[in-house]
């Protein structure tokens, strides 16, 4: 099958998440492309890229480029309005990445009506969170890990370092963790760290401009540097994956909305213990990334999140070994391989 797939989002290539930090999104649909090259299509990935290269027998384009003559199947991904932007495609699909609220606009629903394409979503939360358009064809398929996340040799279960890892973006209740981090779990874990990977919190304490709703945040992030807390700048999928196998636990807040929280399918797959600070509950896509009590914990209060990450960090934990053998590896996710068969499924 001659594949194309299209995004407008930024720049990047299929050789961008091993050599910068990338967004779960734009991994997403780096790795779909190679697997489906891997699996004998023909692949052109078209993007905001700046030259044309050839990655992984993935043919990347800018969109400035002309589109390919013979296109059978035509992945939009995220907006509706790329559907167009392929003339003559036999097979067309919207890959939906973010809440559907996108496909409500008037000129989205136009779009779709005149393409009937198929709806691909990244979990049953995300379907659930899909009203309407029963007339188009809906398929779920929960994204892949990238393989560095699945192979390679971890730390010793018994005893991995006492770090714990913060990924998410600093407003979504990071500040509240940082606290419950100084005032509760580092007294007794003194010699735990908190690591929290943030390029907005690097560049400010680094002195340089941010956003003037991360000013608290950093701030509070100054004042715990005593408590073991410390910004890093995010890495690529190498070193990541590092960073998760030598953690005894990934911190994460519950964040409304969220519809597949990448990172956390990641650490979970580098067997990286999660625990979900959700003293509102949390977002069922969260749910979908951990087994409560067998990979992770919900915490649905500060007292829960700060004993149970106490728990993980006491050196020789048998609850870190536990959860750390039940979601490490291959043992429990999947690599983009079998998503692309499940992609394939929706033209043959």
């Amino acid at each position: 099958m001659n594949i194309t797939m299209i995004d407008d989002s930024i720049a990047f290539d299929g050789a961008s998440p091993d050599a910068r930090a990338l967004g779960g999104a734009e991994k997403a649909f780096v790795r779909l492309a190679a697997a489906l090259a891997a699996r004998g299509h023909w692949v052109t990935a078209i993007n905001q890229c700046s030259d044309q290269v050839q990655i992984d027998a993935v043919d990347w384009l800018p969109l400035s480029a002309p589109r390919p003559p013979d296109t059978d199947v035509l992945i939009a991904f995220r907006k509706p309005a790329l559907l167009d932007e392929v003339e003559d495609a036999e097979h067309r699909c919207l890959w939906l990445w973010d809440g559907p609220k996108l496909l409500d606009q008037p000129a989205s629903r136009r779009i779709l009506k005149r393409h009937n394409p198929a709806l691909v979503l990244t979990g049953a939360a995300h379907r659930a969170a899909l009203k309407g358009w029963s007339e188009l064809r809906q398929s779920v398929i929960q994204p892949g890990v990238g393989a560095v996340f699945l192979g390679g040799e971890g730390p010793d279960l018994q005893s991995p370092q006492p770090i714990a890892v913060v990924t998410t973006h600093p407003l979504h209740g990071l500040a509240e963790m940082v606290a419950l981090w100084s005032e509760r779990i580092h007294p007794k874990r003194p010699n735990a760290i908190l690591r929290i990977y943030s390029a907005g919190l690097w560049r400010g304490l680094d002195g340089g401009n941010v956003d003037q709703r991360l000013q608290p945040v950093l701030e509070a992030v100054r004042a715990a540097a005593d408590a073991g807390a410390e910004v890093r700048m995010p890495e690529p999928d190498p070193g990541m994956a590092t960073a998760y196998r030598e953690a005894a636990v990934h911190l994460y807040p519950a964040i409304k909305g969220e519809s597949y929280a990448s990172t956390l399918a990641e650490s979970q797959a580098a067997g990286a213990p999660a625990i979900l600070r959700a003293p509102e509950g949390a977002s069922p896509a969260l749910l979908e990334r951990i087994e409560n009590g067998r990979t992770g914990y919900l915490a649905p209060d500060d007292d829960a999140f700060v004993n149970l990450t106490q728990g993980l960090l006491e050196p020789g934990s048998e609850m870190y070994q536990s959860l750390s053998q039940a979601g490490g590896g291959a043992r429990s996710a999947r690599g983009w391989d079998a998503a692309a068969i499940e992609f394939e499924a929706l033209w043959t």
